[in-house]
């Protein structure tokens, strides 16, 4: 016993010299950044140490609902520089070199210009290198994922016909924490909102709502826009066709960054070639042009592309992202003989050709979509869109005005009228509207109530290492017991008594247990991601 108390305060003074020196380390880091601002600068220091441990970001206490990436990119140059001297000199030695590899990823992102690639109409992708060709499958497959294991984006396809599938889902690991937004197959009862958070509900009607690890979800129109703490950003655009909803998913990644890219997107290496293999060349007629007037061509590139491509990159319920009613997992929507017919532009007749161009044509569409659109207008009927501009909340972004106090920034309470009289849901709803809305940086700002966290509330990983999925839990009804009664004061006079207020006791219904939102760490996948998905686990 004396032996193990003296191992545990020997490894516990450890601990502490390591931390000591890692906070030694990072001070010139946190005094540039306070010099530049006070209040937005500590934040940005506090949220750079958050991330490199993998832990929560501290609220907002500033007006500017800004990413510490792009709170970092409104520093200015001469100090970005010497934040970015720093942290190259402390990642040269090999002691804490995972911590200041992970400070200088949140660096660099702010030097880095983004890649973009997409997954659009029935669906057909444009890959971060610039390759483009039709992905006509069933099931849920990994659209891009970083090897550092923060940032993962998957989709679902679910066919509309024989031949045509569509995007119908897309879930998320945002720096930490899981996303999902259905616009088919709801995972629960609540119908009121496509969102899913960590497992639980989410009705955005503000203008922007922040993750625990230091992400944003805004909500613009049809679209929802996703940006991660170090950068990286998601478009999802909602759509419908036929009586199915669906999406289109555009997501933008930060090359310059040290980290490697797989799945459906390509490698982002700059080779369309090798995008889903570095060590393996695809056929030519793979990406060479997705609409070649060759239909053997065609139906030799779709058919690599169903069969071998997409089962490299479908989830499992070990990996997937995405939240399943009970009984379901990703099997439920995998279909491994799909498609049963390939579809070529040239079984289009020249007339309903021509017709389609030109209303493609008439929306705004640029010469690299217009196949692609003909396509999907020709076929599905699709409504024409134009390739998506990235979202840069700090493009329009002033100088910011110095605040002479903090200002809470931070996610509000619903309140009755916001939550109205939603559908039923399996967990909680939280209705968002920023009471930053319409206020000038520096503006006066009332400060919110404090959220109170649920300690039930689910966690990212948030599951066990099963591979079934896990089933919804039933609400359990409200049992209340009667009112306990205090004994009538005994009292010789016939007089009136005082009124005596009874306390109410309700018992508070049981609720189901649901892991802690806020992990300290994220656990590994097998897979080497740095979630794990809610199917399965």
């Amino acid at each position: 016993m004396r032996t193990i108390t003296t191992l545990i305060l020997v490894l516990s003074a450890v601990f502490s010299f390591a931390q000591e020196k890692i906070t030694q380390g990072f001070e010139p880091i946190r005094k540039e950044l306070q010099q530049w601002d006070v209040i937005r600068g500590e934040w940005l220091a506090n949220s750079m140490e958050a991330i490199a441990n993998d832990q929560p970001v501290p609220q907002r206490t500033f007006p500017e609902n800004f990413t510490p990436n792009q709170m970092l990119r409104m520093v200015d140059q001469n100090t970005r520089n010497n934040i970015r001297n720093t942290t190259n000199a402390n990642s040269a030695s090999d002691q804490d070199a995972e911590f200041w590899r992970r400070v200088n990823r949140t660096v660099e992102s702010a030097y880095c210009a983004p890649m973009q690639a997409r997954s659009y109409g029935d669906p057909h992708m444009v890959s971060f290198d610039g390759a483009r060709y039709s992905f006509q499958t069933v099931g849920e497959f990994v659209l891009t994922k970083s090897n550092k294991g923060d940032v993962e984006v998957q989709t679902r396809q679910r066919p509309q016909s024989d031949d045509f599938s569509l995007n119908t889902a897309v879930a998320m690991n945002v720096g930490g924490d899981r996303l999902a937004i259905y616009a088919e197959d709801y995972p629960d009862a609540d119908y009121s909102t496509p969102v899913r958070l960590n497992g639980q509900s989410l009705r955005l009607t503000g203008s922007t709502y922040f993750l625990d690890h230091g992400g944003t979800i805004q909500k613009s129109g049809q679209s929802y826009f996703v940006h991660w703490p170090n950068g990286e950003s998601a478009e999802v655009k909602m759509r419908s066709s036929g009586g199915m909803s669906f999406m289109d998913v555009s997501v933008n990644i930060l090359p310059c960054v040290v980290s490697s890219y797989s799945g459906v997107l390509g490698n982002a290496n700059g080779n369309q070639r090798d995008d889903f293999d570095p060590g393996i060349i695809v056929p030519r007629s793979a990406f060479e042009d997705p609409f070649n007037d060759d239909n053997y061509i065609n139906r030799e590139r779709q058919a690599y592309i169903a069969k071998v491509i997409a089962d490299k990159y479908r989830v499992s319920d070990f990996t997937t992202l995405f939240d399943y009613p009970i009984g379901r997992n990703t099997e439920s929507f995998t279909d491994r003989s799909f498609p049963r017919v390939y579809r070529s532009i040239n079984d289009l007749d020249q007339r309903n050709r021509d017709r389609a161009r030109q209303r493609c044509a008439d929306n705004g569409v640029s010469s690299r979509d217009m196949n692609g659109c003909i396509y999907d207008n020709a076929f599905l009927n699709l409504d024409p869109v134009r390739e998506p501009v990235r979202h840069d909340p700090v493009a329009s972004t002033p100088t910011l005005r110095k605040i002479e106090r903090e200002v809470i920034n931070r996610n509000p309470v619903p309140s009755p009228t916001d939550l109205g009289n939603p559908a039923p849901v399996r967990g909680d709803v939280n209705t968002i509207d920023n009471l930053n809305e319409g206020l000038a940086p520096g503006d006066a700002q009332p400060e919110p109530i404090p959220i109170t966290k649920d300690p039930t509330t689910r966690r990212i990983d948030g599951m066990d290492d099963s591979t079934k999925p896990t089933p919804i839990p039933t609400p359990r009804p409200v049992v209340r017991e009667p009112e306990p009664r205090r004994p009538e004061p005994k009292t010789p006079a016939p007089k009136p008594l005082p009124t005596i207020d009874k306390p109410k006791t309700s018992p508070t219904p049981t609720p189901t247990p649901k892991p802690s939102s806020t992990p300290s760490s994220i656990p590994k996948s097998k897979s080497g991601g740095s979630i794990k998905g809610r199917g399965g686990f």
